[in-house]
């Protein structure tokens, strides 16, 4: 479970106050994922509690039309062919989607979760859709991958995808079962590329030379420009020295709060609650879509608003391992823990970067595994070296007093999930 700081925790208790239910990410760095084959079955009808909706998305891959038509199953009790035939029930499957284009690359999806009677025709579902998607050079070797976190991505000269829109309607029982039949064995993704057990939940994947897993876990951070308000507290509170980018203080954090959350007039940020910027995009039962620059985009929480997102990397991962096991010399020679940067170049607004997995791999050389989200660097600047620790670190920065940066985390796949 993410770790946040006080700050953080007494905004989302806020949210909760004001009946944002928000979801707590409980995948990471626990057991593991639910475990099944690639190939499933659901167990009879009369046994079946499951709630069914039919995704579709429309894009366009380098001018060749892409379109998802998915039918998801929630609460869908599934058996497997192995393991002896255990039989489990999971949230949502398939939790992510993903094609493989002519030239290689993959692209991957994850379905807006909408179990409980959601659709585009009764209004519950906004017109404004926006789900996950996640573009991976290789298919085959999905090590890293470009994730399109909001819909300036779309825009970006470095977009290989368009986007059209997305709905969601009703689906039957029998038309999911008839969809893992005919469209499920298209998916690229398997429970191994994930770096899932696939025999034993219980038992993650023990770490060996060379190996490497899926980037299910992608990072960026949004820009929110600070109103007059949190300008004139940032002033106050900003270092002598006036780093481009700082850590608040406790005492600033608090003045923050008391301008921007406890207020019933809050001061509003380029015309939103602050609150609605602090969305959980990596919630474990599955993200009810991404949010845009205006509210009304996601499901339910009809508020949240993304502000400017740019991509964000990790530098220590499974995947940037050598062959003999070592992190590169110039990562090994950075301060540990691992270290986040985030870059705000203009083509890159709307993404994020994906190079690191949300499951937990066994053995790990140098324990990095289960990192929170606290940005070390901005465009290779550091902010604060005393408080890069998973103990100390903010996920509340500044950058001058202009703006308020809040890293994110979006992730492709979770514990309740199956595919």
């Amino acid at each position: 479970m993410k770790r946040v700081v006080a700050a953080i925790v007494g905004v989302v208790l806020v949210g909760l106050a004001a009946g944002l239910v928000l979801q707590i990410e409980i995948g990471r760095g626990l057991f593991g994922v639910w475990s099944f084959t690639k190939s499933v079955k659901v167990t009879s009808p009369g046994q079946d509690r499951g709630y069914y909706y039919r995704f579709k998305a429309s894009l366009v891959y380098k001018g060749e039309p892409l379109d998802f038509d998915i039918v998801v199953g929630c609460n869908v009790r599934i058996t497997t062919y192995k393991d002896n035939d255990r039989t489990v029930e999971v949230g949502v499957a398939p939790m992510a989607f993903g094609l493989k284009m002519k030239d290689g690359h993959g692209v991957v999806i994850r379905p807006p979760q909408a179990c409980k009677g959601e659709t585009t025709e009764n209004g519950r579902v906004p017109q404004n859709l926006l789900p996950l998607v996640v573009s991976y050079e290789d298919a085959e070797a999905p090590w890293s991958g470009i994730a399109y976190a909001s819909e300036d991505a779309y825009a970006s000269p470095l977009s290989e995808l368009k986007f059209f829109g997305a709905s969601i309607g009703k689906a039957t029982f029998e038309e999911w079962q008839e969809w893992r039949r005919t469209e499920a064995p298209k998916n690229f993704i398997t429970y191994e590329l994930l770096g899932i057990n696939p025999k034993n939940m219980w038992d993650p994947p023990h770490w060996k030379l060379g190996y490497r897993v899926m980037a299910s876990g992608c990072l960026g951070a949004s820009w929110i420009k600070l109103p007059d308000a949190a300008r004139d507290l940032a002033r106050q509170f900003w270092p002598a020295d006036k780093p481009v980018y700082w850590f608040p203080s406790w005492e600033m954090r608090r003045a923050l709060w008391s301008i921007a959350v406890d207020p019933k007039s809050p001061v509003l940020f380029e015309g939103n609650r602050f609150l609605d910027y602090l969305q959980d995009l990596d919630s474990a039962s599955g993200p009810q879509g991404l949010p845009r620059r205006q509210p009304g985009a996601v499901i339910f929480f009809n508020r949240y608003v993304a502000g400017d997102v740019y991509p964000a990397r990790i530098d220590r991962s499974v995947n940037r391992m050598r062959a003999d096991g070592e992190l590169p010399s110039e990562i090994k020679a950075k301060p540990e823990p691992p270290r986040i940067n985030a870059e705000t170049r203009p083509e890159l607004r709307g993404f994020a970067y994906c190079d690191d997995t949300v499951f937990k791999v066994e053995e790990v050389p140098g324990g990095f595994y289960g990192t929170p989200v606290f940005l070390s660097e901005i465009n290779g600047k550091s902010i604060n070296e005393q408080l890069q620790s998973w103990r100390e670190g903010s996920q509340l920065d500044f950058e001058r007093d202009e703006f308020v940066v809040l890293p994110r985390r979006y992730q492709i796949g979770n514990i309740f999930g199956g595919l």
